[in-house]
């Protein structure tokens, strides 16, 4: 019984390490495939078209800001549609385009509490809306939080309505 116990007990410290020679390591993809990849039978969406199938959830300004970024509640979603007045267009050397969007036209500059930034990247490209102009943008959510920032998204872009 004793030698029994003591061979389990072997084999079960032995288990961990036989899995630890075994990594699973990704093999590199390569550009070109000596195989043709299969057409799809139908041509793909652009992504404007996909994202207006999506259902968002219609947050104002204030109730996304009001949200806490390390609570998720059941208000919140991935997809949300955010609208309010453009106050500023910034375009990044990296492609991408902030857009600030506020609850009024006259806000200056990034108040946190009235205020949420957006971002168009070159992926899905959006148009580039006019300062002061209402509008309404689609993406997903997400709480910058570096440096200097602490402000909610919608990032990417996936739709502005004008």
């Amino acid at each position: 019984m004793r030698q029994s116990v003591v061979v389990l007990f072997v084999i079960l410290l032995a288990f961990p390490m036989l899995g630890a020679g075994q990594t699973a390591q990704q093999k590199p993809a390569s550009r070109k495939s000596s195989i043709p990849a299969a057409k799809p039978a139908a041509p793909s969406a652009k992504p404007a078209e996909q994202a207006s199938k999506r259902a968002y959830v219609e947050l104002s300004i204030g109730e996304l800001n009001s949200e806490d970024a390390n609570r998720w509640t059941d208000r919140m979603a991935a997809h949300a549609a955010v609208g309010g007045f453009v106050t500023q267009v910034t375009k990044r050397d990296d492609g991408d385009t902030d857009i600030r969007i506020c609850e009024s036209p006259k806000v200056v500059g990034m108040d946190r509490a009235h205020c949420i930034m957006s971002k168009c990247i070159p992926k899905i490209p959006c148009e580039i809306p006019q300062v002061g102009k209402p509008i309404t943008v689609k993406g997903i959510t997400r709480y910058e939080a570096k440096v200097g920032t602490h402000w909610w998204e919608i990032n990417p872009v996936e739709l502005i309505e004008k």
